[in-house]
């Protein structure tokens, strides 16, 4: 599809990451995003607040509210659009320290299938018996470097492991298919579609509405 018939289209589902004042104030296209959004089915915005760490409050919706209606969004909108505060750095200690994706997605479908939200409790937890708990991760692709020692430390980033209760699958299946936009394209954005990956949730990505 071409990007003029795409961006013409109606009537779809679109995730949208990061489309906030501290970080598309710079774009040029956030009036053109907005006017694409105008005319979607349904919206489902993952949101941060600015220092990454704190959680989303009121006074942050607030602002992207005042934000994307500054630059067109129509009021109206807000009724097919559902804000997700997506936090920070769930899959960012693997991303930033090379693990490659498809091992990622490998440990993230074991954490469902064990139903734990933390790479960590893998397997009984790595506290149980460290050298079983490597073994097992390594058995996924997971580099010894992301893995303690006998003592407990790691040798690669302070937060070695990964985390899924950030956002509901459930949700996210739901916008099987959808356009999926915003977000730096080896960060924010790469985490959602990580998790979309694990999950074989399909979407289409649009080029001229992802930063970097």
């Amino acid at each position: 599809m071409r990007l003029r018939e795409l961006l013409e289209g109606a009537n779809q589902k679109c995730i949208v990451v990061d489309i906030q004042r501290p970080f598309a104030s710079d774009e040029p296209w956030v009036g053109e995003l907005m006017e694409f959004l105008n005319k979607q089915e349904s919206i489902l915005l993952f949101a941060t607040h600015e220092d990454g760490e704190t959680r989303l409050d009121q006074r942050d919706i607030t602002d992207i509210k005042e934000y994307w209606e500054e630059n067109g969004f129509d009021p109206s909108g807000w009724n097919k659009t559902s804000i997700v505060d997506k936090g920070y750095g769930h899959l960012r200690g693997w991303m930033d320290e090379g693990v490659a994706s498809n091992v990622t997605i490998r440990v993230i479908r074991e954490m469902y299938q064990q139903k734990v939200t933390n790479s960590r409790e893998l397997f009984n937890g790595e506290g149980n018996d460290t050298q079983a708990y490597n073994d097992s991760m390594e058995q996924l692709g997971v580099p010894s470097s992301m893995l303690p020692d006998t003592e407990g430390n790691t040798a690669g980033m302070a937060d070695s492991s990964i985390e899924v209760e950030w956002t509901s699958v459930g949700q996210l299946k739901q916008f099987s298919g959808a356009y999926i936009m915003g977000g730096y394209r080896e960060e924010c954005l790469k985490e959602v579609q990580l998790l979309m990956n694990a999950f074989n949730i399909k979407y289409t990505q649009v080029q001229k509405f992802i930063f970097g």
